[in-house]
């Protein structure tokens, strides 16, 4: 990966990754302290359609709604992977953000250099806690950000290498992006 920062030459310096490295520590904290919070609306449908799905049943057959169906087989999968409890849940949001935030971290050093990767990345994991986007919930929002923002990174990979590969894979998932939630359909616009 190239450094896109010619001004400054200590943008080599580990001090961006380690500015990521305690913004995910102290995402982690926090998270981890309030994983035992009884599930919110939107998170309990999710976890009902998550569990439908475990035990074989398609989406729609037994519960209805309007949304498309990736959160739900993101919250089975979280829920295979780390229980059927508030805090598997919880836990799954963790890994999920902090992959966000390593990949705002990505973008942003690749288009504006180490500095302002990972100023992004330490916003951007700030700003996901806050209680006023229901930031401490593992709502569809944090599902359209990680594929939305692989996606983006790969098509910033296709257009410097010129390779077919990353542009399909970046199309997947932006693609899935949409199948989270309708909403990020705009990502797709371009």
């Amino acid at each position: 990966m190239r450094d896109r920062d010619p001004v400054h030459p200590a943008s080599k310096a580990p001090w961006a990754f380690l500015a990521v490295l305690a913004a995910l520590v102290f995402v982690a904290y926090v998270r981890l302290r309030v994983a035992d919070v009884p599930l919110e609306r939107d998170e309990g449908e999710y976890a009902y359609a998550g569990q439908l799905i475990l035990e074989g049943v398609p989406p729609y057959e037994l519960a209805y709604n309007m949304k498309f169906p990736g959160t739900y087989y993101a919250y089975a999968a979280i829920l295979a992977l780390f229980g059927h409890t508030p805090w598997g849940i919880r836990v799954g949001l963790l890994l999920v953000n902090a992959a966000s935030i390593l990949l705002v971290f990505a973008v942003g050093r690749r288009l504006l250099g180490g500095f302002a990767g990972a100023v992004a990345a330490v916003c951007f994991s700030v700003l996901s806690l806050d209680r006023w986007v229901f930031g401490g919930f593992a709502h569809a929002t944090h599902f359209v950000v990680l594929t939305a923002l692989a996606g983006l990174l790969l098509l910033l990979l296709a257009i410097e290498s010129e390779r077919r590969a990353w542009l399909f894979w970046s199309g997947v998932f932006l693609g899935l992006s949409v199948l989270m939630k309708q909403h990020a359909i705009f990502f797709l616009r371009g």
